[in-house]
């Protein structure tokens, strides 16, 4: 179940990430920067699908229904840690508003989730998404700091390649993979050299700050509001100050910027 418009936050890496840290800063993410966007009790807003295998037509679960993909529910490191160590191919948590029933609330409802997958054969990916419904329609700019905050930080932990955030992309291809016709396959597997696309916020991993000039070229003469110097390599691109006012041109171009390294 998807929202209609989201906020969504991706980190793609090739490391091997020190999954105890992976699972303090999990545990914070949740606690942080979801957790307060619900209005009720976890309790309240999810149920357990403790049974469910996944299979080749629903890998992540059973499409419909609110779920929570970890130990018992209680959002605290340990179980974090337990949820790494027992889920080494993926962890997901999915908050959804339940009608008085406790079904998921299709059309006009929220959701918010968090997900890791972690395959040694495929570039991992860190997700979290939440539905603008979530912000009463307008993201705060501190709020907004708060998602640029964690990035920062996941970013610095898994030492991705790649990342972004967004607001209103639904489905696990950006909008540049659409437009021009990329899959998610090859996407992901050249994540480390081609940034996949201009967004609100765009992380360059080192081979593509070296392939754009460097990380001083990058910093002066790229059309956007801030770069952040991330260390090893990395930069930020916040595109425009708020989330929620990214005109068409400003995306163009960035995207002329970026195109030595966008397929």
């Amino acid at each position: 179940m998807s929202p209609p418009h989201v906020v969504r936050l991706e980190l793609d890496t090739f490391s091997v990430v020190d999954r105890s840290s992976l699972a303090t800063w999990f545990g914070n993410l949740f606690t942080d920067l979801l957790a307060p966007l619900c209005p009720a009790s976890v309790s309240e807003l999810v149920s357990v699908a403790r049974d469910y295998q996944p299979s080749d037509t629903t890998p992540w679960g059973p499409p419909g229904y609110a779920r929570l993909l970890l130990s018992s529910g209680e959002f605290t490191r340990s179980s974090w840690s337990a949820a790494l160590s027992d889920l080494p191919s993926f962890l997901r948590v999915q908050l959804v508003q339940l009608d008085s029933q406790g079904m998921p609330l299709v059309d006009g409802g929220w959701c918010a989730e968090v997900l890791l997958k972690d395959d040694p054969a495929f570039p991992h990916q860190v997700v979290v998404v939440a539905s603008r419904s979530l912000f009463g329609g307008w993201i705060s700019h501190a709020v907004q700091q708060d998602w640029l905050s964690m990035f920062r930080t996941g970013a610095d932990l898994v030492r991705a390649s790649g990342g972004w955030i967004t607001l209103d992309r639904v489905g696990v291809r950006t909008a540049h993979e659409v437009s021009v016709g990329v899959g998610l396959d090859e996407s992901l597997f050249m994540a480390a050299e081609l940034s996949r696309g201009p967004h609100w916020a765009t992380l360059l991993g080192p081979r593509q700050v070296a392939a754009l000039g460097g990380v001083q070229q990058v910093c002066s003469t790229a059309p956007c509001f801030s770069v952040s110097d991330l260390g090893g390599g990395r930069l930020l691109l916040q595109l425009t100050e708020h989330l929620d006012d990214v005109p068409s041109e400003a995306v163009e171009a960035l995207a002329k910027f970026l195109a030595p390294v966008l397929h």
